[in-house]
């Protein structure tokens, strides 16, 4: 990926917001296929939105706009105030807390409705799990991330 790129996605977040009359500041870095974008904003809740939400629609308009400049696959992951961190450290701790209850009793447990990028880091977390195994189930907005018994 080209630096070029990654000043582009930064350059259009900060177009974005500032469109929305929102003051903040635009940190950008770049790894591989992916350009980090941190934002930093007294506005910060407002931009995060209801569990996300409005940051979901902020990615999905970066990620958009990114694409349209470039053959390359690249994926734009934007962070408010280091709100997705945390949560998935949070998510992480909720996972972890699942699996010891499902080595200890044996019983499946399913988690809270997440976006499929938080499934695919609490599956990706749990991976190295002794004991236990992870799947999602059910469709589109009722997709759960079940922890379950290691077959043996």
């Amino acid at each position: 990926m080209t630096p070029e790129l990654t000043d582009k996605a930064k350059r259009y977040l900060e177009d974005l917001l500032s469109f929305f009359e929102v003051n903040a500041e635009v940190q950008a870095e770049a790894s591989d296929d992916t350009i980090q974008l941190a934002v930093e904003s007294e506005s910060g809740g407002r931009l995060i939105g209801h569990r996300g939400e409005t940051l979901a629609a902020i990615q999905h308009l970066a990620n958009m706009m990114v694409r349209r400049q470039t053959d390359e696959r690249v994926y734009v992951h934007v962070d408010i105030g280091g709100y997705r961190q945390a949560r998935l450290e949070k998510l992480s701790e909720q996972a972890r807390e699942a699996a010891a209850k499902v080595r200890d009793e044996g019983v499946e447990v399913p988690l809270a409705m997440m976006s499929p990028a938080e499934r695919r880091h609490i599956h990706s977390a749990l991976t190295d799990e002794p004991g236990i195994t992870t799947e999602s189930r059910g469709e589109g907005n009722q997709r759960r991330l079940v922890i379950k018994p290691a077959q043996e």
